[in-house]
């Protein structure tokens, strides 16, 4: 996924909170869809930073009281990985697995919560998030 460059620079410059918003309130919007028998003891209260490679962007999520929310540096654990590879995950073109041990995904920090979001990512579909996507975004 190529993006082009005005945009690009213009995620660089934005503050990371308008997006982290934007991914808390689709994830709670989709959360029983996407996860109905999960019930994210083992993220709440922690701090868990996507950091985005080749926008050297993120965003900050934590889990609480049942809801996500924006969550504050710094992190227990950052994965990292660019753009294109996030979107490969979620399309479910290419497994997190397969991408860590090629070192396109990094785990720093908790390494076992990073682990457990990592498996998390690898078993979930994320076909309901697209639905907050514009169309011209949206997999086919």
């Amino acid at each position: 996924m190529k993006i082009p460059k005005p945009l690009q620079k213009l995620l660089q410059v934005l503050p990371e909170t308008p997006p982290t918003l934007a991914v808390v309130a689709s994830l709670n919007l989709v959360r029983n869809q996407l996860w109905p028998e999960e019930d994210f003891a083992w993220w709440e209260g922690r701090q868990v930073r996507m950091a985005v490679a080749d926008l050297d962007v993120g965003i900050t999520l934590s889990y609480q009281n049942g809801r996500f929310v924006c969550g504050e540096m710094p992190a227990d654990v950052t994965l990292t990985a660019s753009l294109a590879d996030y979107w490969l995950i979620a399309r479910r073109q290419e497994d997190p697995d397969t991408l860590f041990f090629q070192r396109r995904l990094t785990i720093t920090g908790d390494t076992e919560l990073g682990l457990t979001l990592k498996n998390l990512m690898d078993a979930t579909d994320f076909a309901p998030l697209f639905a907050f996507l514009p169309k011209t975004l949206r997999p086919v």
